[in-house]
């Protein structure tokens, strides 16, 4: 993949109001597409991200994993909005940009002045994405809510055998990726039209609208007068089988068997002494063994067999031989340094972090043939940016904004003036 190549949206500005996950995630992958990122931070400690663990202090610069990961390719300003030339330098900002995102709790921004019908006013055609738990309307509407209260306000927590966070913040993650998709969409509207849009996405409507079994299991069976309620996940699907995480001797295994020849398969890998599950009653075609009643079944047998091999690798051999869907359970560590897939699909790059050096960083998940998306830049030090933009983006002279450093209402952190030395020696 030619990375010198301009990503798919080389061309756009996106005002950048997010903190923690579901907005920086959202305007990260906008800026692996080519967007530019100007992320507008707190004035003197920055956005949360950056006192967000892990955080380790090298060559005399304290840095955050989670503020790299998430704000990787975005330029840095961290401007004084309760200064009015702050407040100027923004809405200048705004006249110069396409899009304005935010995920603050709905109120926020209507109190900085930087709702949509205020930004509206000031860039007709503004393109304006808001995430929050649950929205700007509706009876939750003014709740806090974080992504834990979002797992729980959608069903995703009551769905788990044992009650328990999501290894990942589900709700955030799933939110930055709809609201991508709407900037996406709109940015395609405003083109054919020329007018710009709110967009207003909810952690909660997300989580809800991605119930694949659970809720059409439900709202099928309660039209026909005869609700029935899914049972819940754990390690071991409770309707499909085999279709589960298998223990093994020295480790887990996915093995995922839903159709008949693949399930001919696992009894040839499983051996002759399984043979007789072709004409057992509870395991004849997919539709029997994908039943509340017979997965708990298949899964005892398959587990017994999983665990009579020596290995979990010689299980996977097994039924890799017989055209079987299964893959060992891969740990972080060993796919951010050995995994051949990663390295193969550029999912782990190397990047240039100031006063880190070379580090690895995901990559994209966007492969693209003719706009390649990809890492743009480091994840920016608080205030790095601030020059660059007004220079650029407003025709500020150094004069100028030196100025606006004496009257408080720009700031950097003591690490850009340690860069800057360290680039002109």
């Amino acid at each position: 993949m030619n990375q010198k190549q301009n990503g798919p949206l080389d061309g756009v500005t996106i005002l950048d109001f997010t903190w923690v996950l579901a907005g920086p995630f959202a305007t990260r992958t906008l800026a692996d597409m080519g967007a530019k990122i100007i992320k507008v931070e707190r004035y003197n400690d920055g956005t949360n991200e950056r006192h967000l663990p892990l955080i380790v202090e090298h060559e005399g610069v304290k840095q955050s994993s989670y503020n790299i990961n998430c704000n990787r390719g975005k330029k840095s300003v961290c401007i004084n909005l309760k200064e009015e030339r702050g407040k100027g330098l923004i809405r200048e900002l705004i006249q110069k940009s396409d899009v304005l995102m935010e995920n603050f709790a709905p109120g926020v921004m209507e109190r900085l002045e930087l709702d949509y019908d205020s930004v509206k006013k000031i860039k007709p055609d503004i393109i304006y994405c808001s995430v929050s738990c649950f929205g700007h309307w509706g009876p939750y509407a003014m709740k806090p809510g974080y992504d834990l209260i979002a797992q729980g306000a959608s069903g995703w927590t009551d769905q788990n055998v044992t009650t328990q966070i999501a290894p990942v913040s589900i709700g955030d993650m799933t939110a930055s990726m709809h609201a991508a998709t709407a900037v996406l969409a709109a940015l395609y509207h405003r083109k054919a039209t020329g007018e710009g849009q709110n967009i207003d996405i909810s952690m909660m409507d997300c989580l809800f609208s991605f119930h694949e079994n659970t809720l059409p299991w439900y709202l099928l069976t309660d039209a026909i007068g005869k609700p029935v309620e899914s049972p819940k996940i754990g390690r071991l699907h409770p309707g499909y089988a085999p279709y589960g995480i298998y223990q093994a001797k020295d480790g887990h295994i996915t093995i995922a068997c839903l159709t008949q020849p693949r399930w001919e398969g696992l009894i040839r890998a499983m051996g002759k002494e399984y043979e007789w599950l072709l004409e057992d009653n509870r395991a004849t075609d997919v539709t029997t063994r994908c039943s509340e009643d017979n997965a708990p079944f298949i899964h005892k047998i398959v587990e017994e067999w999983v665990l009579s091999n020596r290995s979990v690798a010689e299980v996977e051999r097994k039924l890799e031989d017989n055209g079987v869907p299964c893959l060992r359970v891969r740990g972080i560590k060993e796919l951010a340094d050995a995994d051949p897939h990663i390295k193969a699909r550029e999912m782990m790059v190397e990047v240039e972090q100031p006063f880190v050096g070379k580090m690895k960083m995901y990559g994209s998940p966007f492969k693209m043939s003719r706009t390649p998306c990809g890492v743009t830049g480091h994840a920016p030090l608080l205030g790095e940016s601030n020059g660059e933009i007004l220079a650029h983006e407003l025709g500020y002279s150094e004069e100028k904004i030196s100025a606006l450093y004496d009257k408080k209402v720009l700031h950097h952190e003591e690490a850009v003036d340690k860069l800057k030395n360290r680039c002109n020696r």
